[in-house]
């Protein structure tokens, strides 16, 4: 039988197979269309954006090098950092373990993206509600948020009393 570690490195490569599946499909469906899927109280965006910063496009504006070094290097090495602490972590904490592979996950997948299309990241939602409306995202951006949500919400509860 598979190990725990093991079915979870297996699940974070189809996790980014996944992903990339997505940006590939995005990237050939939504060239030359956009498409609205929803009501009028909340709808999906689906368009494609070529990202060449972080979240909401900071750092779109650096040279070069510097996004290089942030945006490939530096983020390489947290995410093998992070995926090393979850495997580690993972019998002790899973809760937390997993919140970090999540956010390990999204942030390879997104440097994939970076090292395979001239440092720019595929996004292609857009989440309406109303009139709020989010940044343009996709699959990895939402493992990134979905685990620091986990962690921050973590962070907040208090600690039981022994």
């Amino acid at each position: 039988m598979l190990s725990s570690r093991t079915l979870v490195l297996i699940l974070g490569v189809a996790f980014i197979m996944l992903d990339q599946w997505v940006k590939l499909i995005a990237l050939v469906a939504l060239n030359n269309h956009s498409y609205v899927v929803g009501n009028q109280f909340v709808w999906l965006d689906l368009v494609l954006s070529l990202n060449p910063g972080a979240f909401l496009s900071l750092g779109a504006s650096l040279s070069p090098g510097l996004k290089q070094l942030i945006f490939v290097a530096a983020v390489g090495v947290a995410c093998c950092w992070a995926v090393t602490w979850a495997l580690r972590h993972w019998q002790a904490t899973p809760v937390k373990a997993g919140a970090a592979y999540f956010i390990a996950m999204g942030g390879l997948a997104n440097l994939i993206d970076r090292v395979l299309r001239d440092g720019h990241v595929v996004d292609y939602l857009v989440l309406n509600l109303g009139p709020l409306h989010t940044g343009v995202f996709n699959l990895a951006d939402i493992a990134i948020m979905a685990g620091a949500l986990v962690l921050a919400l973590g962070a907040w509860k208090k600690p039981a009393r022994v």
